[in-house]
């Protein structure tokens, strides 16, 4: 069966080990040298990696709880950035510590992974413009 050649690629959501920071050291940077962003959900740490594409690593605490629940906790983090990816500014390492006392759901570690990696790159969009006042 031939691909129609007039349907536009589909984005890559491979989650492989280049999309991973791996090592203690390339972690430990990105919390001496990353910027920082904060909400209700998480604080994302980011720093410049130098290479085409953003790597991930989730930090999730023992004060989180067991270690069933830190392991969920660090899968949902996973998957909220091999989804997010694409929205995401390339060529950044990000760190995500999410916050004690709470059980995001997929969603709501996606929404706050894209709010938090515009604005901790910089690269935030612009403000919606305000709505039109009506004439009376």
């Amino acid at each position: 069966m031939s691909r129609d050649r007039s349907m536009p690629e589909a984005m890559d959501y491979r989650a492989g080990r280049k999309f991973r920071i791996r090592r203690p050291k390339e972690i430990s940077r990105v919390f001496r040298e990353g910027r920082r962003a904060t909400d209700g959900v998480m604080t994302l740490l980011a720093a410049p990696n130098g290479q085409a594409e953003s790597r991930f690593a989730p930090a999730v605490a023992t004060k989180h709880g067991n270690a069933v629940r830190r392991n969920r906790l660090k899968r949902l983090c996973r998957e909220a950035f091999r989804l997010s990816r694409p929205e995401l500014p390339p060529g950044w390492d990000y760190v995500m510590l999410p916050r004690r006392g709470i059980s995001p759901s997929l969603e709501t570690l996606r929404a706050s992974l894209r709010c938090l990696g515009l604005r901790v790159t910089g690269e935030q969009p612009p403000p919606p413009p305000p709505p039109p006042r009506g004439t009376s």
